[in-house]
This record gives C-alpha cells, structure tokens and sequence, in this order.
C-alpha cells in the first residue's frame, strides 16, 4: 500500500512539472469552467421554472447547474489528462516507461489521473462551494456531507481516469476514444439536463457512467433533487460501476502488456 501511494504521489508530482509550469496555467484552468458554466446558466434562465425535475428559480437552476458542472469537471478533466499524456509519450518515447518501470502498473495509471484532478479542479470546486452557500444548498444541517461527497466525487473520479489512461496505452487515435467517452457522458450524465427527463433508452445508457450516480448521490444529499430512486440505491449502483471500471482496468494493463511482450509494439491499431 505505502508503495502504491509512493508512485502515485510521483505521477502528481511528475504532471505537476511538466503541465502546472505558472500561475497564467492555473488562472486559466478556473476561467474556462467558469465561462461554461455561465453560458449554459444564461441559456436556461430566460426559461421559466415552474418546478420542473425539481428546478425552481434561479437559485434552483444555479444548484443544479453547479453540482453537474463541479462534478463533470472532475471527470473531464480524467478523459482530457488520459488524452494528453497518452500522447505526449507516445510522441516522446517514454510511453514505455510504463512496462519497463517495477512499479505498479494500476497505481501509475491512478496516479496520473490524480495529477489532473488535483490541479485542474480546485479552484473551480472552490467557485461551486460558493454558489452552493449563495443557493442555499449547502447549510448547517449538511455542511459535514462536503468531505465525504469530495471524497466520493475524486475516488469515482480517480477510477475512471484510470481506466481511461489503462485504454490510451495501446491507442494510436486517442482523440476518436476521448470524443467517445467525453460527449456521451456530457449528453447522458445529468450535467445540464435532468436524466428523468431522457427517455427510456437514454436512460439506460447514462447507467454507464459513474458520473451520472455521482451528480444524482451529491443533489440527494444536498436536496437539489428529490425525485428518483433515492441515494441508497445510486450509490449501490455507484459501487457495481466502479467495480467493473476496476476489473475492466485490470485486465487491459495485463492485455497490453502481454502484447507488448509478444510484439514489442504498444498499440493495436
């Protein structure tokens, strides 16, 4: 375990140098969730919310906005890193570093997805807390669900980044697999729309994705939403999804690695 926490504390360290290099780097990465996040507020305010999915007002459509977007940033930010430094060392040549390094192959790939949430997040989760207390949403009552859902949001977070990193190993064309994972997720997840409102085939896909137990455990607990099966029942279904993630994480590091050994070669295509 301390071995594991080791490489991953040198993966964040390692993303740390080579991407978090100036202040201007980290001025922008709270600007551009931001300005997103506000375009899409200003689309639907005109809007009037008559208690639709549980969205009344401005301050309803603010919670509701701020929860998807605090934790679609997390998540974004695993597909965005995966993409990044799978092809920055595919193009630099340490890409093998991976099979030849002793280290723990899944703590590596954790690790590197820790290095992306930890520095593109913080700020913008610092901007959500604050448009929480302004709705209402966080109060007294709830104020200590915080910690746990923050740790929740970057376990879940984690895990997906993880895999995705895992994928991007034997990928030459890793932007086709990023436009896979990234949209879908925005689209089916509950972001910016209520998911009771998909139909039923939608439904089933966003079943796919942590991200949408995420959002739908964190307005429970905040009581942004109240209709749906309830938090017991998304975070069970939040612990099946990360346990395939885990397995399905597993079993692709050992598969290119077996390739890498037979071939010599770090992609499939």
């Amino acid at each position: 375990m301390k071995k594991a926490l080791l490489i991953m504390k040198a993966e964040i360290a390692k993303q740390k140098q080579h991407d978090y290099h100036s202040y201007f780097v980290y001025f922008s990465l709270l600007i551009w969730p931001v300005l997103g996040f506000l375009e899409v507020y200003y689309t639907y305010k005109p809007f009037e919310f008559s208690k639709y999915m549980g969205i009344s007002g401005n301050k309803g459509l603010l919670a509701f906005l701020g929860t998807g977007f605090m934790a679609y940033t997390c998540f974004w930010s695993m597909v965005q890193n995966a993409w990044s430094m799978a092809g920055q060392e595919r193009k630099g040549g340490t890409l093998e570093i991976t099979f030849l390094s002793p280290a723990n192959r899944l703590a590596m790939c954790w690790g590197r997805a820790l290095g992306a949430l930890i520095q593109e997040v913080w700020m913008f989760g610092c901007f959500c807390i604050f448009i929480l207390i302004y709705t209402g949403a966080v109060r007294w009552s709830n104020l200590a669900l915080l910690p746990v859902l923050l740790v929740l949001l970057i376990v879940s977070s984690a895990i997906w980044g993880g895999m995705l990193n895992a994928l991007f190993l034997f990928s030459r064309d890793t932007s086709i697999i990023m436009d896979l994972f990234d949209m879908p997720m925005t689209l089916f997840s509950g972001t910016r729309v209520p998911v009771d409102s998909f139909p039923h085939w939608a439904k089933v896909v966003s079943m796919a994705f942590p991200l949408t137990y995420c959002i739908n455990i964190i307005r429970f607990a905040l009581d942004i939403q109240k209709s749906g099966r309830g938090w017991q029942a998304e975070l069970l279904g939040l612990l099946v999804c990360l346990g395939v993630m885990v397995s399905l994480t597993v079993f692709v590091i050992d598969r290119v690695e077996r390739h890498n050994r037979e071939t010599g070669e770090l992609q499939f295509y």
